[in-house]
């Protein structure tokens, strides 16, 4: 497997193994035949970046290439380790201190081998982040939420992004997804956490992302519990049943942006940050929040 810091998987496309293999899609992309195949062909040349190939973004990049995306690129510094293995993808005894960017790639191309990647090993920093974003279409943030700098330098290089339209993020905590949208227009994310960049990571620093990250705390389990995770070891913890969750919400509704069936009928318009759609699967409750909630 390559080690350098950047290297790609070039698309082997068939046209009619593709069809196939998207033929499902096409009963909910349009109201005729050749309205969803051209949906479906949007779909095919559209360009996403995944940053970040955790519990959320590893898995995203399956998705999508099983949505029918050909053009993925996703970034990752980290290596996989045991406490992985509950939720992410190609996490296993096999790949302990491999790189999760090469592993996620290796077996979403062995899969879906029509799927061009461009994996970015040296994961987002500001050296890397113009690269990571030149000419894609959309960016999916799953980068760790503590880890700030990295997001300062993606979204920075969001917003010098010609092509870019906008950045989604999905994250979990506990029961519950937070879906948020970064546009050009929107609150950038620097002004939504507030912590300096040259911040160092302390119970008081990860106290004040956490509050901008979790708009509203889960009442269960115990404030002393979460704090312990969250605040204390600058750690979130997760089950198993909840990135899957948040990663189906993320892909429908990137697919619904993508193909412009969110403009159409009662889709509802999703807000831009700092608002966000917010689903607990604990409580079934379900929100979108618009403007300043703070």
């Amino acid at each position: 497997m390559p080690s350098n810091s950047f290297y790609s998987f070039p698309s082997e496309y068939d046209e009619d193994l593709y069809r196939a293999r998207v033929a499902r899609n096409l009963g909910w992309l349009g109201d005729t035949e050749d309205e969803a195949r051209r949906r479906q062909t949007t779909l095919r040349d559209t360009v996403v970046g995944v940053a970040g190939c955790g519990g959320i973004g590893g898995s995203m990049v399956d998705r999508l290439a099983r949505l029918g995306v050909l053009k993925l690129r996703i970034a990752d510094l980290d290596t996989f380790e045991y406490s992985n293995i509950n939720r992410q993808l190609g996490a296993g005894f096999s790949t302990i201190g491999k790189s999760k960017a090469e592993v996620v790639a290796d077996e979403v191309h062995r899969m879906a081998p029509d799927v061009a990647i461009d994996v970015f090993t040296a994961g987002i920093t500001d050296e890397s982040a113009d690269a990571f974003l030149e000419g894609c279409d959309y960016v999916l943030d799953e980068i760790e939420p503590y880890e700030f700098k990295a997001r300062y330098a993606l979204h920075r290089a969001f917003r010098r992004s010609e092509t870019c339209r906008f950045m989604m993020t999905a994250h979990v905590y506990g029961n519950r997804t937070f879906l948020w949208k970064w546009t050009r227009d929107s609150m950038p994310l620097e002004e939504l956490l507030t912590v300096p960049e040259d911040a160092e990571m302390s119970p008081e620093v990860a106290e004040q992302l956490m509050n901008r990250l979790i708009p509203e705390w889960p009442t269960w389990p115990a404030s002393s519990m979460q704090r312990h995770w969250l605040i204390e070891n600058a750690t979130c913890p997760i089950i198993p049943g909840a990135p899957p969750m948040a990663q189906g919400l993320l892909l429908d509704r990137l697919m619904l942006e993508i193909t412009g069936i969110s403009q159409l009928g009662d889709t509802l318009e999703f807000p831009v940050s700092p608002g966000y759609a917010m689903v607990d699967s604990r409580t079934w409750t379900a929100k979108t929040v618009s403007g300043r909630w703070w």
